[in-house]
Protein backbone atom coordinates (compact mmCIF):
# COMPACT_ATOMS: atom_id res chain seq x y z
CA UNK A 1 0.00 0.00 0.00
CA UNK A 2 1.37 3.04 -0.84
CA UNK A 3 0.01 6.90 0.65
CA UNK A 4 -2.76 6.51 3.10
CA UNK A 5 -4.95 8.73 5.45
CA UNK A 6 -5.37 6.65 8.88
CA UNK A 7 -7.91 7.23 10.94
CA UNK A 8 -8.63 6.36 14.33
CA UNK A 9 -10.76 5.06 16.65
CA UNK A 10 -14.69 6.88 15.80
CA UNK A 11 -15.81 9.06 18.68
CA UNK A 12 -18.29 11.50 17.85
CA UNK A 13 -20.80 10.85 14.96
CA UNK A 14 -24.20 11.59 13.30
CA UNK A 15 -26.54 8.96 11.80
CA UNK A 16 -27.68 11.47 8.94
CA UNK A 17 -30.84 9.75 7.76
CA UNK A 18 -31.51 11.48 4.82
CA UNK A 19 -30.61 14.84 2.81
CA UNK A 20 -34.74 15.92 2.30
CA UNK A 21 -35.62 18.85 4.89
CA UNK A 22 -38.71 21.47 3.55
CA UNK A 23 -35.95 24.08 3.94
CA UNK A 24 -33.16 25.00 1.86
CA UNK A 25 -31.74 27.51 4.50
CA UNK A 26 -28.85 29.31 2.98
CA UNK A 27 -26.09 28.35 5.83
CA UNK A 28 -26.67 24.76 5.10
CA UNK A 29 -23.19 22.43 5.27
CA UNK A 30 -24.82 19.45 3.18
CA UNK A 31 -26.80 21.36 0.91
CA UNK A 32 -30.03 20.00 2.54
CA UNK A 33 -33.71 21.05 0.35
CA UNK A 34 -36.75 19.28 -0.70
CA UNK A 35 -35.05 18.49 -4.02
CA UNK A 36 -32.84 15.36 -2.06
CA UNK A 37 -33.72 12.08 -1.95
CA UNK A 38 -30.17 10.76 -1.20
CA UNK A 39 -28.58 9.36 1.35
CA UNK A 40 -31.82 7.91 2.63
CA UNK A 41 -32.14 3.83 3.41
CA UNK A 42 -34.27 2.05 0.95
CA UNK A 43 -36.06 0.78 4.04
CA UNK A 44 -35.51 -0.51 7.30
CA UNK A 45 -34.00 -3.57 6.29
CA UNK A 46 -31.00 -1.58 4.85
CA UNK A 47 -31.37 0.95 7.90
CA UNK A 48 -30.69 -2.32 10.06
CA UNK A 49 -27.34 -3.00 8.18
CA UNK A 50 -26.46 0.57 8.58
CA UNK A 51 -26.56 0.40 12.40
CA UNK A 52 -24.91 -2.87 12.26
CA UNK A 53 -22.07 -1.64 10.48
CA UNK A 54 -22.00 1.60 13.25
CA UNK A 55 -22.15 -1.29 16.06
CA UNK A 56 -19.22 -3.06 14.48
CA UNK A 57 -17.31 0.08 13.37
CA UNK A 58 -17.62 2.68 15.92
CA UNK A 59 -18.77 0.83 19.35
CA UNK A 60 -17.83 3.65 21.65
CA UNK A 61 -19.21 6.56 19.93
CA UNK A 62 -21.37 9.14 20.83
CA UNK A 63 -24.57 9.31 18.32
CA UNK A 64 -26.68 11.46 17.04
CA UNK A 65 -29.28 11.57 14.82
CA UNK A 66 -29.77 14.18 11.76
CA UNK A 67 -30.57 14.86 8.51
CA UNK A 68 -31.61 16.74 6.26
CA UNK A 69 -34.72 16.85 8.70
CA UNK A 70 -35.10 13.09 10.56
CA UNK A 71 -38.63 13.81 11.18
CA UNK A 72 -40.15 13.59 8.43
CA UNK A 73 -40.57 9.82 8.23
CA UNK A 74 -41.09 9.27 11.80
CA UNK A 75 -41.40 5.61 11.77
CA UNK A 76 -37.71 5.40 10.32
CA UNK A 77 -36.64 8.11 12.80
CA UNK A 78 -38.37 5.83 16.07
CA UNK A 79 -36.67 2.73 14.53
CA UNK A 80 -33.20 4.29 14.30
CA UNK A 81 -33.52 5.35 18.14
CA UNK A 82 -34.57 2.12 18.97
CA UNK A 83 -31.96 0.41 17.18
CA UNK A 84 -29.00 2.51 18.21
CA UNK A 85 -29.99 1.57 21.75
CA UNK A 86 -30.51 -2.38 21.30
CA UNK A 87 -26.75 -2.37 19.68
CA UNK A 88 -25.40 -0.64 22.99
CA UNK A 89 -24.91 2.46 20.82
CA UNK A 90 -25.12 5.84 23.18
CA UNK A 91 -27.24 8.48 21.65
CA UNK A 92 -27.33 12.09 22.86
CA UNK A 93 -30.16 13.46 21.00
CA UNK A 94 -31.73 14.46 17.58
CA UNK A 95 -31.52 16.90 15.72
CA UNK A 96 -34.42 18.83 14.09
CA UNK A 97 -35.22 22.50 12.95
CA UNK A 98 -38.99 21.76 13.66
CA UNK A 99 -40.30 22.44 10.21
CA UNK A 100 -42.78 19.17 11.23
CA UNK A 101 -44.13 20.94 13.84
CA UNK A 102 -48.08 21.51 13.22
CA UNK A 103 -49.19 22.24 16.64
CA UNK A 104 -49.15 21.78 20.46
CA UNK A 105 -51.32 18.50 20.27
CA UNK A 106 -49.49 16.43 17.31
CA UNK A 107 -46.28 17.94 18.98
CA UNK A 108 -46.80 16.05 22.13
CA UNK A 109 -47.48 12.87 20.76
CA UNK A 110 -44.38 13.06 17.98
CA UNK A 111 -41.87 13.38 21.49
CA UNK A 112 -44.26 11.20 23.16
CA UNK A 113 -43.51 8.83 20.85
CA UNK A 114 -40.04 9.50 20.62
CA UNK A 115 -39.62 9.25 24.45
CA UNK A 116 -41.07 5.73 24.69
CA UNK A 117 -38.49 4.81 22.32
CA UNK A 118 -35.50 6.18 24.18
CA UNK A 119 -34.93 9.48 23.16
CA UNK A 120 -33.65 11.98 25.74
CA UNK A 121 -33.20 15.26 23.71
CA UNK A 122 -33.59 16.97 21.15
CA UNK A 123 -30.77 19.56 19.38
CA UNK A 124 -33.39 22.59 18.06
CA UNK A 125 -31.61 24.64 15.56
CA UNK A 126 -32.48 28.36 16.20
CA UNK A 127 -31.42 31.01 13.89
CA UNK A 128 -32.57 33.62 11.56
CA UNK A 129 -31.46 31.10 8.67
CA UNK A 130 -34.17 28.89 9.78
CA UNK A 131 -36.38 31.39 10.83
CA UNK A 132 -36.41 32.49 6.91
CA UNK A 133 -38.53 29.35 6.10
CA UNK A 134 -39.69 28.32 9.74
CA UNK A 135 -42.02 30.68 12.11
CA UNK A 136 -40.55 31.15 15.15
CA UNK A 137 -43.26 30.66 17.18
CA UNK A 138 -43.26 26.92 16.32
CA UNK A 139 -39.36 26.54 17.18
CA UNK A 140 -40.29 28.19 20.52
CA UNK A 141 -43.28 26.06 21.15
CA UNK A 142 -40.90 22.99 20.47
CA UNK A 143 -38.82 24.38 23.18
CA UNK A 144 -41.52 24.17 25.50
CA UNK A 145 -42.66 21.13 24.91
CA UNK A 146 -39.36 18.73 24.24
CA UNK A 147 -38.29 20.25 27.97
CA UNK A 148 -41.60 19.16 29.42
CA UNK A 149 -41.84 15.76 28.04
CA UNK A 150 -37.92 14.21 27.25
CA UNK A 151 -36.00 13.55 30.17
CA UNK A 152 -33.02 15.61 29.78
CA UNK A 153 -35.12 18.45 27.27
CA UNK A 154 -34.47 20.74 24.89
CA UNK A 155 -30.41 21.47 23.27
CA UNK A 156 -30.60 24.68 21.72
CA UNK A 157 -28.58 25.66 18.97
CA UNK A 158 -27.64 28.55 18.91
CA UNK A 159 -29.62 29.88 22.67
CA UNK A 160 -28.08 33.46 21.97
CA UNK A 161 -30.79 34.19 19.18
CA UNK A 162 -33.88 33.33 20.84
CA UNK A 163 -34.51 36.84 22.26
CA UNK A 164 -34.41 38.42 18.52
CA UNK A 165 -36.40 35.54 17.01
CA UNK A 166 -38.82 35.79 19.73
CA UNK A 167 -39.90 39.00 18.79
CA UNK A 168 -41.14 37.91 15.69
CA UNK A 169 -45.50 37.93 15.09
CA UNK A 170 -46.81 34.10 16.03
CA UNK A 171 -46.88 32.70 12.82
CA UNK A 172 -44.62 34.44 10.95
CA UNK A 173 -41.53 33.85 8.99
CA UNK A 174 -38.68 36.04 9.65
CA UNK A 175 -37.81 38.18 6.45
CA UNK A 176 -34.35 37.76 6.37
CA UNK A 177 -33.86 39.54 2.85
CA UNK A 178 -34.85 42.70 4.11
CA UNK A 179 -33.33 42.32 7.38
CA UNK A 180 -29.36 41.86 5.16
CA UNK A 181 -30.56 44.91 3.21
CA UNK A 182 -31.48 46.90 5.87
CA UNK A 183 -28.43 46.23 7.89
CA UNK A 184 -24.88 47.53 6.46
CA UNK A 185 -23.24 47.13 10.21
CA UNK A 186 -21.45 43.17 9.34
CA UNK A 187 -25.11 41.48 10.24
CA UNK A 188 -24.87 38.97 7.80
CA UNK A 189 -21.44 37.91 9.07
CA UNK A 190 -22.42 38.73 12.92
CA UNK A 191 -25.09 35.52 12.79
CA UNK A 192 -22.63 33.57 10.97
CA UNK A 193 -19.97 33.86 13.73
CA UNK A 194 -22.92 33.32 16.01
CA UNK A 195 -24.08 29.97 14.57
CA UNK A 196 -20.32 29.25 14.46
CA UNK A 197 -20.83 27.95 10.39
CA UNK A 198 -18.44 26.18 8.42
CA UNK A 199 -17.72 28.39 5.39
CA UNK A 200 -18.88 25.51 2.83
CA UNK A 201 -21.04 24.68 0.75
CA UNK A 202 -24.10 26.75 1.12
CA UNK A 203 -22.75 28.95 3.87
CA UNK A 204 -19.58 29.06 2.08
CA UNK A 205 -21.63 30.61 -0.96
CA UNK A 206 -23.62 32.93 1.92
CA UNK A 207 -20.60 34.66 3.01
CA UNK A 208 -19.42 35.13 -0.46
CA UNK A 209 -22.49 36.76 -1.29
CA UNK A 210 -22.50 38.93 1.84
CA UNK A 211 -18.81 40.15 1.14
CA UNK A 212 -16.61 38.12 3.15
CA UNK A 213 -14.41 36.62 -0.11
CA UNK A 214 -10.76 36.76 -0.72
CA UNK A 215 -8.64 36.46 -3.63
CA UNK A 216 -8.52 32.62 -4.37
CA UNK A 217 -4.67 32.60 -4.14
CA UNK A 218 -4.76 33.97 -0.77
CA UNK A 219 -6.85 31.21 0.33
CA UNK A 220 -4.71 27.77 -0.93
CA UNK A 221 -2.96 27.15 2.34
CA UNK A 222 -5.78 28.01 5.36
CA UNK A 223 -7.05 24.87 6.04
CA UNK A 224 -5.44 22.12 7.51
CA UNK A 225 -6.80 19.30 5.58
CA UNK A 226 -5.10 16.07 6.27
CA UNK A 227 -5.92 16.72 9.81
CA UNK A 228 -9.56 17.46 9.29
CA UNK A 229 -10.09 14.76 7.14
CA UNK A 230 -8.62 12.32 9.72
CA UNK A 231 -10.53 13.61 12.63
CA UNK A 232 -13.17 11.76 13.84
CA UNK A 233 -14.77 13.77 16.96
CA UNK A 234 -17.47 14.80 14.87
CA UNK A 235 -17.77 12.50 11.75
CA UNK A 236 -21.37 11.52 9.64
CA UNK A 237 -22.40 8.30 8.08
CA UNK A 238 -25.45 8.65 6.28
CA UNK A 239 -28.56 5.90 5.91
CA UNK A 240 -26.48 4.19 2.83
CA UNK A 241 -23.76 3.73 4.64
CA UNK A 242 -21.69 6.70 3.59
CA UNK A 243 -19.10 7.69 5.59
CA UNK A 244 -18.53 11.58 5.43
CA UNK A 245 -15.23 12.65 7.25
CA UNK A 246 -14.76 15.33 10.04
CA UNK A 247 -17.22 18.23 8.44
CA UNK A 248 -16.39 18.20 4.67
CA UNK A 249 -19.63 17.31 3.22
CA UNK A 250 -19.27 16.41 -0.55
CA UNK A 251 -16.82 13.70 0.23
CA UNK A 252 -17.71 9.90 1.10
CA UNK A 253 -16.16 6.57 1.82
CA UNK A 254 -17.55 3.10 2.56
CA UNK A 255 -18.36 2.97 6.15
CA UNK A 256 -15.96 -0.67 5.86
CA UNK A 257 -12.78 1.17 5.34
CA UNK A 258 -12.64 3.22 8.66
CA UNK A 259 -11.32 3.22 11.23
CA UNK A 260 -7.98 2.27 9.37
CA UNK A 261 -5.55 3.18 7.29
CA UNK A 262 -7.39 4.50 3.97
CA UNK A 263 -5.04 3.27 0.96
CA UNK A 264 -5.17 7.01 -1.18
CA UNK A 265 -4.41 5.69 -4.63
CA UNK A 266 -8.03 5.26 -4.73
CA UNK A 267 -9.03 8.24 -4.04
CA UNK A 268 -7.18 10.80 -6.06
CA UNK A 269 -9.30 14.23 -4.84
CA UNK A 270 -8.61 13.08 -1.68
CA UNK A 271 -4.91 12.42 -1.72
CA UNK A 272 -4.53 15.77 -3.23
CA UNK A 273 -6.26 17.26 0.23
CA UNK A 274 -4.38 15.33 2.45
CA UNK A 275 -0.87 15.92 0.44
CA UNK A 276 -1.06 19.36 -0.17
CA UNK A 277 -4.52 20.66 0.99
CA UNK A 278 -6.58 22.86 -1.16
CA UNK A 279 -3.90 24.35 -3.50
CA UNK A 280 -3.21 20.45 -4.54
CA UNK A 281 -6.90 20.08 -5.34
CA UNK A 282 -7.15 22.86 -7.18
CA UNK A 283 -4.26 22.42 -9.13
CA UNK A 284 -6.05 18.61 -9.90
CA UNK A 285 -8.68 20.52 -10.55
CA UNK A 286 -6.87 23.01 -13.09
CA UNK A 287 -5.62 20.31 -14.89
CA UNK A 288 -9.49 18.98 -15.77
CA UNK A 289 -10.46 21.97 -16.79
CA UNK A 290 -11.25 24.28 -13.64
CA UNK A 291 -11.35 27.73 -13.54
CA UNK A 292 -11.47 29.20 -9.99
CA UNK A 293 -13.76 32.23 -9.49
CA UNK A 294 -11.85 35.35 -8.50
CA UNK A 295 -13.02 35.07 -4.60
CA UNK A 296 -14.13 33.11 -2.44
CA UNK A 297 -15.23 33.12 1.15
CA UNK A 298 -12.90 30.25 2.50
CA UNK A 299 -10.85 27.77 1.78
CA UNK A 300 -13.55 25.29 2.46
CA UNK A 301 -15.67 27.30 -0.33
CA UNK A 302 -13.03 27.00 -2.58
CA UNK A 303 -12.53 23.47 -2.19
CA UNK A 304 -16.13 23.01 -3.00
CA UNK A 305 -16.49 24.97 -6.12
CA UNK A 306 -13.47 22.69 -7.10
CA UNK A 307 -14.58 19.62 -6.41
CA UNK A 308 -18.08 20.93 -8.06
CA UNK A 309 -16.03 20.68 -11.58
CA UNK A 310 -14.76 17.56 -11.01
CA UNK A 311 -17.45 15.80 -9.71
CA UNK A 312 -18.88 14.75 -13.39
CA UNK A 313 -15.86 13.06 -14.05
CA UNK A 314 -16.69 10.20 -11.53
CA UNK A 315 -14.59 10.11 -8.72
CA UNK A 316 -15.33 7.65 -6.36
CA UNK A 317 -14.79 9.91 -3.28
CA UNK A 318 -17.39 12.47 -4.22
CA UNK A 319 -20.69 12.13 -3.35
CA UNK A 320 -23.35 11.99 -2.41
CA UNK A 321 -24.96 12.86 -6.17
CA UNK A 322 -27.53 15.19 -4.50
CA UNK A 323 -25.02 17.17 -3.01
CA UNK A 324 -23.40 18.66 -6.34
CA UNK A 325 -27.00 19.63 -7.36
CA UNK A 326 -26.65 23.19 -8.56
CA UNK A 327 -30.17 23.23 -6.35
CA UNK A 328 -27.62 22.14 -3.48
CA UNK A 329 -24.83 24.46 -3.79
CA UNK A 330 -25.48 27.14 -6.24
CA UNK A 331 -24.28 30.38 -6.85
CA UNK A 332 -20.56 29.64 -8.39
Amino acid sequence: MGETLTVGELHGGGLVLGYRCPSRCRHCLYGSGPHRRDGEPADLAELDRVLDLLAERAPRARMHIGGGEPFLDLDRLVHAVTGLAERGLALDYVETNAVWLKGRRQGEEVLRRLADAGLGCVLISVSPFHAEFIPPSRTLLLVELADRLLSRGSFVWVPDFLPELAAVAPGHRLDLQARLAERSDGYARDIAQRYHLVAAARAGRFLAHQGAARPWRLLLSGADCARRLADTSHFHVDGCGGYVPGLCAGLVLPLQEVPGRIDLAKYPVLAALVRGGVGALVELAREHGFTPAERYSSPCDLCTHARKSLFPLGFAELGPDGFYDERSVPGF
